[in-house]
């Protein structure tokens, strides 16, 4: 796919700097996470997660029990896999042509 357009966003400098870092020490850049996330959405249909203002501690019971069920069959159906097998996806992903080491 042929990178043949550019987006521009304005955000607070400090959640730049915050979230450019992050991907840095991903080993990836902000560019190719808002690319991922762009694929992801069209693959979907929809956002790739469902925001949402409530932090855990302002959930249901009921909306904790569904939370720990959908985990539940993601692990049982293999949607889930361990940070030690992400961070060697990701290491094999992006490091290529890169030096530093994620």
């Amino acid at each position: 796919m042929a990178m043949d357009a550019t987006c521009q966003i304005r955000m607070d400098g400090e959640l730049k700097t915050q979230v450019e870092e992050l991907y840095r020490d991903l080993g990836t850049s902000f560019a190719e996470a808002v690319r991922i996330f762009a694929q992801q959405s069209v693959r979907e249909g929809r956002m790739p997660f469902r925001p949402s203002l409530k932090t855990w501690d302002d959930l249901t019971a009921k909306e904790i029990d569904a939370v720990l069920a959908k985990s539940e069959q993601d692990i049982a159906e293999g949607r889930v896999v361990s940070q030690d097998t992400l961070d060697a996806k990701m290491k094999e992903r992006f490091a290529r042509g890169r030096n530093k080491a994620v």
